[in-house]
């Protein structure tokens, strides 16, 4: 029996979550979470509000795990349950997540994975504390999953023993991303609006490259605390009708703008708090529907994007350079066609889910 421990299993964001929960152990997962909204759809043993604030941010819950790994009530709750359902391995999503389970984890025997997403292996590292409470929860770790190798580095560089380090990135249902019919001078940015993603950035970007492009078009699909700085950097750079902000929308909706686009753009940046990204979701999606990826050499996205032969890569915070290379993509459809395809055979390649999910049931240690 599975036990998955997250934040929460609602946030439209992670996906990769809602994927582990459903498709490693159907039938045989028992979900633990500290935000109950939308655990009930999945029709499986919850047990939640261990040391729930639903109103609190992913940061701000995330960082607040560094007190007591669990206070006594929660810990014999959170044992009661493992037991009651006959649990054998515990899935923890995201390093703080991990830390609250360790000690019973460890009293009861039962074998820890504690995957490691972005800011828990960015951000969380700068904090003394974290790296104590990571270092001691690694004593008894089973094993340290991280979305990229680029995270792994960080763990290690920050104690985390190399034997426990495993590198699965988050993939994709080939199925579910097929190539569209790109339309001329259409380019795609999707991401919630906050700061590592820089869709501010994309903007001046895009608008460097739409002064010779007047065909071009700009969709932005997500949301968040940025909204206003993406509404004024669109105004600012007089784009008009030019730029679409969607907002967030439902997952179809977003396969189906990638489908009409013909380059992806993703300028992201490292915070000013320290937060990255680990492998993006959506760069993934986009390469399987064979779009061109313009980017950032940002974590680990040059993992996922090979620098002139899937797309194309520039320095943090060089809009210039990002601009110029969304213009070259839009001045030679034939290129961009071309990246994109060797894109799709990349993702097809390393990021197919069902493989990858094959792969977390082997370190977890548990049958198909």
């Amino acid at each position: 029996m599975l036990a998955i421990l997250a934040p929460s299993f609602n946030l439209v964001s992670e996906t990769f979550i809602a994927d582990h929960a459903r498709r490693l152990a159907p039938g045989r997962t028992i979900l633990i979470c500290q935000d109950s909204r939308g655990a009930e759809a999945y029709g499986l043993p919850v047990l939640s509000h261990l040391q729930a604030d639903p109103a609190a941010t992913l940061a701000a819950r995330l960082r607040r795990r560094f007190g007591p790994p669990l206070g006594p009530g929660d810990a014999r709750r959170l044992a009661a349950f493992l037991k009651a359902q006959g649990a054998t391995v515990m899935l923890a999503e995201y390093g703080p997540m991990g830390v609250l389970a360790a000690d019973v984890c460890a009293a009861l025997g039962l074998p820890l994975h504690v995957i490691f997403h972005g800011i828990d292996a960015s951000a969380l590292l700068r904090e003394p504390r974290t790296r104590r409470r990571y270092r001691h929860m690694y004593r008894t770790a089973a094993s340290v999953i991280a979305v990229s190798r680029a995270l792994a580095d960080r763990l290690v560089a920050a104690g985390c023993p190399e034997r426990l380090i495993r590198v699965v990135p988050c993939g994709i249902e080939p199925g579910d991303f097929p190539p569209g019919t790109p339309e001329p001078g259409r380019v795609l940015a999707l991401g919630r609006l906050v700061e590592k993603k820089a869709p501010h950035l994309t903007i001046r970007a895009f608008a460097l490259a739409a002064k010779d492009h007047p065909q071009a078009h700009l969709d932005i699909v997500g949301d968040g605390p940025l909204r206003g700085a993406v509404e004024a950097a669109a105004a600012e750079a007089g784009l008009g009708d030019r730029v679409t902000l969607h907002g967030a929308l439902p997952h179809e909706a977003c396969r189906a703008l990638m489908r009409r686009a013909q380059i992806f753009a993703q300028h992201s940046v490292t915070a000013a708090n320290g937060d990255t990204e680990g492998a993006p979701v959506a760069v993934a999606e986009a390469m399987a529907t064979a779009l061109p990826v313009v980017a950032t050499r940002h974590s680990g996205i040059p993992e996922q994007v090979l620098d002139g032969e899937t797309g194309i890569l520039v320095a943090e915070g060089d809009v210039a350079g990002m601009g110029a290379a969304i213009a070259r993509l839009l001045a030679d459809p034939g290129l961009a066609a071309r990246m994109g395809a060797a894109g799709r055979a990349r993702a097809l390649e390393r990021l197919d889910q069902s493989r990858l999910l094959d792969e977390l049931r082997s370190i977890l240690g548990i049958a198909t």
